[in-house]
């Protein structure tokens, strides 16, 4: 009995110490998990108040970025106002008008193929060559219709025509040493001073080898024409016999001057044509001992076998012809 009456007051102290052992293990856990929580509590707390610091920080950067960013270009444009302040505005504007000057050139002539006005390279096929007037230059179609079209005016304004004129067997004859005759050595001792041309008649050219006889009262002729005409020499010869013979014909250059066609500026092979001078067909006359030779419909063509006539008479006739062409234009 004893046994069991002792048993039971431990029994129900043991559990009263369990429990309240269990209890003070619950409150410290409670304990424990309170602060744990208010830990995290305040954790949370701080990671929230770091985020919105975070946030803050990363919007006050946009805003310095933006900022920066804004006030660099506005850098940029000041420095590109300043330069263009400081530069003249001058040659800004002569680029832009060689820039159009270039796009519209029409390349109205060419020296070696680069257009005299503009400085490109072109290849014209279309240009023609002019070669007496300018060695290598090239005048296009458009240009020369417009040089033509005012040259006639400016000789109209005259009342003038063109005078396209041969040299051998219509204005002079010319011979190389080697095909004088035995009876005609005698014109060797009867040769002018070449220091004497506008007297001279008969010249003995030693760098050509061959002499030369100007027609008798040709420069009578060329200077009534004068008048009359402007006038070209146009020869089949090479070009250092035409600018030789024009030498002797017009040593002032009064006649002629540059107006001397060759061989060697037919745009044709062994034919003489108009287009090449720098006057306008209809207002051309030719004067040549060959028919053949000229690639021209031409109703102003005077063939003329001048050996049918005295000398005298051949340039009389020739003058009232021409006079008569110049009164019917």
């Amino acid at each position: 009995m004893s046994v069991d009456g002792d048993s039971s007051p431990l029994s129900s102290s043991g559990s009263d110490d369990f429990a309240a052992l269990l209890n003070e293990e619950l409150a410290g856990i409670s304990s424990d998990e309170s602060l744990e929580e208010e830990a995290d509590e305040t954790d949370q707390d701080h990671d929230g108040e770091e985020e919105e610091v975070n946030e803050e920080l990363n919007v006050e950067d946009a805003d310095f970025a933006a900022k920066r960013s804004k006030r660099q270009r506005l850098d940029t444009l000041d420095d590109d106002e300043g330069l263009h302040c400081s530069t003249s505005l001058e040659p800004v504007s002569q680029s832009s008008d060689v820039s159009v000057q270039l796009e519209i050139c029409a390349h109205p002539s060419l020296i070696k193929g680069m257009c005299v006005k503009c400085g490109r390279m072109v290849d014209d096929v279309s240009a023609v060559a002019l070669g007496y007037i300018h060695k290598d230059l090239k005048v296009g179609s458009d240009e020369l219709a417009r040089l033509r079209n005012k040259d006639l005016k400016s000789l109209f304004r005259k009342k003038k025509l063109y005078l396209v004129l041969d040299l051998d067997h219509t204005l002079l004859n010319s011979t190389h040493f080697q095909h004088i005759s035995p009876d005609e050595e005698y014109l060797k001792n009867q040769t002018d001073s070449l220091q004497d041309l506008p007297n001279g008649n008969l010249f003995q050219l030693d760098s050509m080898r061959m002499f030369t006889k100007l027609r008798p009262f040709v420069r009578t002729f060329l200077k009534e024409a004068s008048n009359m005409f402007e006038m070209y020499v146009y020869t089949m010869g090479e070009r250092p016999y035409a600018m030789e013979m024009a030498r002797l014909l017009d040593p002032g250059k009064i006649y002629f001057d540059s107006r001397v066609i060759s061989q060697a500026d037919c745009t044709q092979k062994h034919q003489k044509g108009l287009d090449v001078v720098l006057g306008a067909e209809s207002a051309v006359i030719i004067l040549d001992d060959t028919e053949y030779v000229c690639a021209v419909a031409c109703y102003r063509f005077l063939f003329l076998c001048a050996s049918t006539f005295k000398p005298i008479g051949f340039f009389l006739l020739l003058v009232s012809i021409l006079r008569l062409c110049l009164l019917g234009s």
